[in-house]
C-alpha cells in the first residue's frame, strides 16, 4: 500500500527591508489570517538569526570583507514539516544528454522545412544548454524548495526549450524563471503531490508542473490556481513524448 501523501501549501511576503520569505505548511486548505501572522513572526525569528549569524561570520572574516546588513535581500524558506528530501524517481542524465543531441538534430530538420509545410516561417525553436549561471540559478532554486529529483537533473543539462511550433507549442522554463513565478504566485496544489513545481508552459499559457512522484501534470486552465490533469507518468515520457512530435513520429 503506497504511503498516504502529504499536501502541502505555501505562503510568501516580503518585509519592510527587502526579506522575502516562502512558508511551507501540511495542509489542503490556505491558512487564515491569524495562522499567517503566526508565521510571519516566524519568519522574522528565522531572519534576525540569519543576520546574527552573518554578522559573526563577517566579524571574523579578513579585513574588507563585507559585512551583512539589513535590507538585504534574502529568501527564507520555513519548512514546517520537513519535506525534504523529495522521494521519486531519477531521471537518466546520460539518457537525457542523448535526447538533447537527437531532439537538437531532428529540430534542425524541422524548422527548415516548416515554412514549405505549413506557408509561413516558424519562430525560434530552440533548447538551450545548461551554464555556470543556469546551474547556479538551479541551486538558488534548490536553497528555496526541495526540487523533485527529475527536475534537478534536466536543470543539470538544460537551461530552458522554447518550441513555439511544436504541436500546441512547448516551453521549458529557466529555474530562474521558476523562482520569480513561485514567489509571485507561490506553488499549485496538486492531488497526490507533496510539492508541485510548475517548469513549463504551453502555446496557450497552461502550465506543466511536477512533483515527488516524478509524474507531469499541465494545468486546465492558464493559471497556478486551478486543476491539473496527468499528462506523463514520468519527466522522461514527457520530453520523450516532444522529441517524438518533432521527430514526427
Amino acid at each position: 500500500m503506497d504511503e498516504p501523501t502529504t499536501q502541502y501549501q505555501s505562503y510568501s511576503w516580503q518585509d519592510e527591508d527587502g526579506g522575502q520569505y516562502i512558508v511551507l505548511y501540511p495542509g489542503d486548505e490556505e491558512t487564515d489570517e491569524e495562522g499567517k501572522a503566526r508565521l510571519r513572526a516566524m519568519g522574522a525569528r528565522e531572519l534576525a538569526a540569519l543576520r546574527a549569524e552573518q554578522e559573526e561570520r563577517a566579524a571574523g572574516a579578513a579585513p574588507g570583507a563585507a559585512r551583512a546588513g539589513r535590507g538585504r535581500r534574502r529568501s527564507i524558506t520555513i519548512d514546517l514539516d520537513n519535506p525534504t528530501p523529495l522521494p521519486g524517481p531519477q531521471l537518466d542524465p546520460e539518457w537525457l544528454r542523448t535526447w538533447c543531441e537527437r531532439t537538437g538534430a531532428a529540430l534542425t530538420g524541422f524548422t527548415r522545412s516548416f515554412e514549405a509545410r505549413y506557408g509561413f516561417p516558424p519562430g525560434e525553436n530552440a533548447l538551450a544548454p545548461a551554464t555556470d549561471d543556469s546551474r547556479r540559478a538551479a541551486d538558488a532554486l534548490g536553497e528555496l524548495l526541495p526540487v523533485p529529483p527529475d527536475l534537478a537533473t534536466l536543470y543539470g543539462v538544460i537551461d530552458q526549450a522554447s518550441l513555439p511550433d511544436v504541436d500546441n507549442g512547448y516551453f521549458i522554463h529557466s529555474p530562474g524563471a521558476v523562482t520569480g513565478h513561485i514567489r509571485e504566485h507561490g506553488t499549485p496544489a496538486i492531488e497526490g503531490e507533496r510539492l508541485g513545481l510548475v517548469f513549463g508552459s504551453d502555446g496557450g499559457g497552461r502550465l506543466f508542473a511536477t512533483g515527488h512522484t516524478g509524474r507531469v501534470w499541465k494545468s486546465t486552465t492558464a493559471s497556478f490556481d486551478g486543476d491539473f490533469e496527468l499528462v506523463a507518468g514520468t519527466l522522461e515520457e514527457f520530453l520523450d513524448g516532444i522529441g517524438r512530435l518533432i521527430a514526427g513520429l
